[in-house]
């Protein structure tokens, strides 16, 4: 019979790490896996892929669970579905984010009339988790040693694993995330707009950075058009932030989009002024789709990103020249974008994510 991974998540929303489980989930039974999903705490828009996709996938808990007995009830049944049915024992349980590394942890601390265990338990860091405080980190440092081995997802991420979670080396493997070739549209070598699209992918969450470019948007000559994708808690600020600057009329809230590719490839110029990254994800989608990027200078995105498309976030007089420049000497930004999408889309081909994974689950089989 084919191994069997079992993929945890805390949820189904739709964000970066949860899609990179759904891939893997729906990709890897073509290199002789069978796969399934399991979910600990709340369901969201990424329920229909999986249906989709012929993945098989469970709820764990009724409905979004708050207090620590209904989490630790949670617990117990994802005790139950990997270790109370002999024959449904996955060969390798592989974790995605907090609450699926640190209760999956938790699950295998309650004892279990099966002689039969996972043969390895393997987590991946998606980000460097900047936000954490103290008894989180102290938490996330625990259900990450216990593991047999841990995937970063660039060499800055598995400089955090090594280095602020006291995971060994030797224990640390990186595997970049991948995109799916066949949903990038080229944006091509068209000039930008008599209004120039500018647009930002991404929760509106205070580590995105998105105050920091409309501060920066308020001394940028106008014509040009901003469009926002994501929800967050944060869109009630944003807006009024927004309006403080002077800039409303030409900022657009789309709100949570399916259509990414679409947009990327309307697009004139991404922006993408994060705190912190593990990658950054959307914008490898947008450099592959041959978009001009104007990004936050960090050490993920130093690892694929042009230097100079990359800016300190506290300088938002940087972030307006910078702007302002791309707005002006748009032929030649659009020419630097689509000679370098071919060499982004070769290098984070999905399939590359995926063989890189198969080959990592047959060397922890193996030993």
């Amino acid at each position: 019979m084919l191994p069997l991974i079992t993929h945890i998540l805390p949820t189904l929303s739709p964000y970066g790490a949860e899609r990179v489980a759904v891939e893997l989930a729906a990709r890897l039974p073509a290199h002789g896996f069978r796969t399934r999903v399991l979910v600990l705490f709340e369901n969201g828009p990424l329920q229909q892929e999986l249906r989709a996709r012929g993945v098989r996938w469970a709820m764990l808990a009724p409905s979004a669970v708050r207090s620590f007995s209904g989490r630790m009830a949670t617990v117990r049944r994802l005790h139950t579905r990997l270790f109370g049915e002999p024959e449904r024992v996955p060969d390798i349980v592989h974790t995605h984010l907090f609450g699926a590394d640190f209760w999956s942890s938790v699950a295998r601390l309650i004892p279990s009339s099966s002689a039969i265990r996972p043969a390895a338990y393997l987590s991946t860091a998606h980000s460097v988790d900047q936000d954490d405080g103290a008894v989180r980190r102290v938490a996330r440092r625990w259900a990450a040693r216990r593991m047999t081995r841990v995937v970063a997802i660039s060499q800055d991420v598995a400089r955090y694993v090594q280095q602020d979670l006291s995971v060994p080396a030797a224990r640390i493997t990186c595997i970049p995330n991948g995109i799916a070739l066949d949903q990038v549209r080229s944006r091509g070598p068209r000039p930008f707009r008599d209004v120039p699209r500018l647009l930002m992918v991404g929760r509106l969450e205070a580590e995105k950075g998105h105050e920091r470019v409309f501060q920066a948007l308020a001394g940028v000559a106008a014509p040009w058009r901003l469009d926002i994708a994501g929800d967050g808690r944060l869109l009630r600020t944003l807006k009024e932030a927004a309006e403080r600057l002077g800039i409303a009329s030409r900022v657009h809230f789309l709100g949570r989009r399916e259509d990414i590719p679409a947009l990327l490839a309307d697009a004139d110029l991404f922006l993408f002024p994060s705190q912190w990254e593990g990658m950054g994800l959307a914008l490898v989608e947008a450099m592959a789709a041959g978009v001009p990027v104007l990004a936050s200078d960090l050490p993920a995105l130093r690892e694929f990103a042009p230097r100079h498309s990359l800016l300190p976030l506290d300088n938002p007089v940087r972030w307006q020249e910078a702007i302002t420049t791309r707005l002006m000497e748009s032929s030649a930004a659009v020419a630097e974008a689509h000679a370098l999408a071919p060499t982004i889309r070769a290098r984070y081909d999905i399939e590359n994510m995926i063989k890189a994974y198969a080959a990592l689950y047959h060397s922890l089989l193996r030993t």
